[in-house]
């Protein structure tokens, strides 16, 4: 039987570490014979690399003096009632010590600070966007061969929106590794070479629905929502009021077309 064809998903896993040891000796022979995967594999391990030495000073920072004041003691009920938003984000922080990354994962969606999903879709939107030369593993020129792919590997209907009134024309798309579940991701570009981003991922069952929220992760903004089986993420550098007509768009033209529907 021959192998499945590599994705970025598996070219990630493998840099990181975390693939299985049957697809990692599948990924090592094709890197001894395809300089471009092996070029590639090169680049991520370069990006993981300015990504950690960006943000290993900010994992370094010590938990804010008001969390823990607030995990050690709540005393007075007009105190608690104070710090009873910080005190349930401390108890999250405490017992995710241990983990660097967890620590800094679990955060207050109050003031405009982002959550795990909209962080995560900034800084994917931001790497890929970026790249001139590949941003995508598949064309819009295959949009349909896309759809069906990223739908088979999420195991639920995705689709690319029209934003073409919106002056932004479909780039192509990729798998993307999301934390715990993959995410498809589709690119669009305008005339002016501003790209913005959709990631769309599968929920668990029972999570609960999110209307439109916006949050700003190191100048990047993200419409972020959760509806029925599926988070999305609109990311882009547009100003606010641009995105959220965007967003409108895009979550009408999901909602008309029945995204997240599970396959049969």
């Amino acid at each position: 039987m021959n192998p499945l064809p590599l994705t970025d998903a598996d070219l990630n896993a493998y840099v990181d570490g975390a693939l299985a040891p049957a697809r990692a000796a599948e990924v090592e022979q094709v890197l001894a014979k395809d300089a471009a995967i092996t070029a590639r594999v090169a680049e991520m391990r370069q990006q993981n690399s300015a990504l950690r030495e960006a943000l290993d000073p900010w994992l370094a920072d010590p938990i804010p003096p008001a969390l823990l004041d607030a995990a050690r003691m709540p005393q007075a009920s007009a105190r608690w009632r104070r710090f009873a938003p910080y005190f349930a984000a401390a108890a999250t922080l405490l017992l995710g010590v241990a983990s660097g990354w967890y620590l800094r994962d679990v955060t207050l969606e109050r003031g405009g600070t982002p959550t795990t999903f909209a962080r995560q879709a900034a800084l994917t939107h931001a790497l890929y966007a970026g790249d001139i030369n590949r941003p995508v593993e598949i064309w819009a020129a295959e949009e349909k061969r896309l759809v069906t792919w990223l739908s088979r590997r999420l195991g639920l209907a995705v689709h690319a929106p029209d934003l073409n009134g919106a002056g932004f024309a479909l780039v192509g798309g990729r798998l993307v590794a999301g934390n715990e579940r993959p995410t498809a991701l589709f690119m669009y570009e305008n005339a002016d070479k501003q790209r913005l981003s959709l990631q769309v991922r599968k929920q668990p069952p029972g999570t609960s629905e999110v209307a439109f929220r916006y949050a700003i992760e190191d100048g990047v903004g993200v419409y972020y929502w959760i509806d029925d089986a599926c988070a999305y993420a609109l990311s882009g550098q547009l100003d606010r009021a641009q995105m959220l007509t965007i967003g409108r768009a895009v979550y009408a033209q999901l909602a008309a077309a029945e995204t997240g529907t599970p396959l049969k």
